[in-house]
């Protein structure tokens, strides 16, 4: 069997965090999100194509440098002109001696085992079936919803006031060949696109029948920057964990973590895992790394740090006697002493963010920052709850942050003139 890819969006609702790393290659649990689909398709799939379009020579080069047991494809799709539009330019790559192929949509994170189930399942059902996953889930509305009849696909309702069931489109699916008559056919939806939900639909009127796999293990569109989060909790649960047999003197470690190579930890540090540390990382001394941390390549903790789930990407530098909680944050950074992030109110209320000019709730009441490449604060900034930071910015010392700041920004509080923003040059 083939596999689809679909990792051709921009993924502006990840921003800053999209600006500089396209979505696929957004680490989870150290390792791209792109690198968790393709490693659930070894041993089960003869070859890949990867749809992309944004930023695909980083996404080229990130795959070119790894192998696999299968051969890989690119598909570029000039136009986003939809999902339908993604498999449709396709068809010239599939084998057409096959009855089904695989697709996925790139944004999905979910255990390696759903995948591979769904893959059994496609196999073994005959030429005229297909396969589509579905996950049970509080909000469908919010989603390509389904209408189940005897564990088949009955129909898909994008995004339906009134849902028939709470089980959504999981963008995860084994189609047959025949998809490609119904694309060609497809009209072009109010977004003017051609959705592959609306081709299916059309399957189904048609006399298809689509085997509904029901997703029981952990599942997340990574539609926005706090998914990120929990996908990287999940996916640094789910590592294997290396036992380190005699932590360095004075040094404190409490369940699994994983080190890398060139890692120092500084006497003084307590590290209470699941933590995953990479690559020539210093930490300490007297640093408290907190489960669900991740540490990038050649990050530097400083004394006195404490850090909780959260994800702290290549380079950065985190000054002493800071704070960071449930935040990402991106590379080549820099904190000055005392920079603190906030993750909880004072009134510990639900904390929402500004996503493309949209107030959402992310549901959470713990959540901290998430910050864009080549960041500065100077010392004793604070920095509050849900707060996105654009790249390259500076944060001057002794200002509170609580609100967004643009890319490429001074923001720094004068005792005479008030808050300062204004963009650097």
């Amino acid at each position: 069997m083939e596999a689809i890819i679909l990792t051709a969006g921009k993924g502006t609702r990840l921003h800053p965090l999209t600006k500089t790393t396209p979505k696929p290659l957004i680490p989870i649990a150290g390792r791209p999100l792109l690198f968790h689909i393709l490693d659930s398709l070894e041993e089960n799939i003869d070859r890949v194509l990867i749809v992309i379009s944004h930023e695909s020579k980083q996404i080229e080069e990130a795959i070119n440098d790894k192998r696999y047991t299968f051969d890989i494809k690119w598909v570029i799709q000039q136009e986003q002109l939809g999902t339908g539009h993604a498999i449709q330019i396709c068809k010239k790559q599939i084998d057409s001696r096959n009855t089904h192929f695989f697709m996925m949509y790139g944004d999905i994170f979910t255990t390696p085992q759903v995948i591979k189930d769904i893959l059994k399942l496609g196999q073994l059902n005959n030429h005229t079936k297909g396969v589509f996953a579905a996950k049970d889930v509080n909000n469908p509305e919010k989603y390509g919803c389904l209408k189940i009849e005897n564990d088949f696909l009955v129909e898909i309702l994008e995004k339906n006031s009134t849902p028939p069931s709470n089980f959504i489109n999981a963008g995860i699916m084994v189609l047959p060949l025949s998809i490609f008559d119904s694309l060609s056919s497809t009209p072009k939806s109010n977004r003017g696109e051609i959705e592959i939900t609306d081709s299916i639909n059309m399957l189904i009127q048609e006399g298809t029948q689509f085997s509904v796999y029901y997703i029981k293990e952990h599942w997340i569109d990574i539609g926005y920057p706090w998914n990120l989060l929990e996908a990287n909790e999940i996916g640094i649960q789910q590592t294997e964990f290396t036992t380190i047999p005699s932590p360095p003197p004075a040094v404190t470690i409490e369940g699994s973590i994983k080190v890398a190579d060139n890692v120092v930890l500084r006497p003084g540090t307590f590290i209470q895992g699941p933590v995953i540390i990479d690559e020539n990382v210093v930490v300490g001394p007297n640093c408290f790394i907190r489960p669900g941390t991740y540490l990038g390549k050649d990050v530097r903790i400083g004394n006195g740090v404490e850090i909780k789930n959260s994800v702290i990407l290549d380079s950065t530098i985190l000054g002493h006697l800071s704070y960071v909680g449930d935040s990402i944050i991106g590379r080549n950074c820099n904190f000055g002493a005392g920079t603190k992030v906030a993750n909880l109110k004072l009134e510990k209320n639900e904390i929402k963010m500004t996503i493309k000019g949209e107030l959402l709730s992310t549901g959470l009441k713990k959540l901290g920052v998430f910050m864009g490449d080549n960041v500065n604060t100077g010392i004793n900034v604070s920095l509050m709850p849900g707060i996105l930071i654009g790249e390259n910015s500076r944060i001057g010392a002794h200002t509170l942050v609580n609100q967004d700041v643009p890319p490429n920004t001074l923001y720094y509080y004068d005792p005479k003139k008030g808050l300062i923003q204004k963009p650097l040059r």
